[in-house]
């Protein structure tokens, strides 16, 4: 909404629309709407990713040549497709 009345705002004064004609309902729900469902589809997967994570950086804590060798790995696969 502060975008919005930030760009009502602004308007040029030869081009001004008025207050209902510029801020248009169903514009406004779509949007937040859509906004909404990325906010709770990232908030869903961080909360079923949360616990394999935890998991995988606990293992890694107590092996950690088994976490440099990943990283390396990572590092040199990066370098190859970079070559390509």
């Amino acid at each position: 909404p502060g975008n919005e009345w930030r760009g009502y705002t602004l308007q040029p004064p030869d081009r001004k629309l008025p207050f209902f004609e510029y801020f248009k309902p169903v514009n406004y729900m779509r949007s937040t709407g859509v906004g909404a469902t990325i906010m709770g589809i990232a908030l869903c997967m961080g909360m079923l990713a949360t616990p394999y994570a935890e998991m995988l950086f606990a293992y890694l804590k107590d092996h950690k040549l088994v976490g440099v060798g990943i990283l390396v790995a990572a590092f040199a696969a990066v370098g190859m497709l970079k070559n390509k």
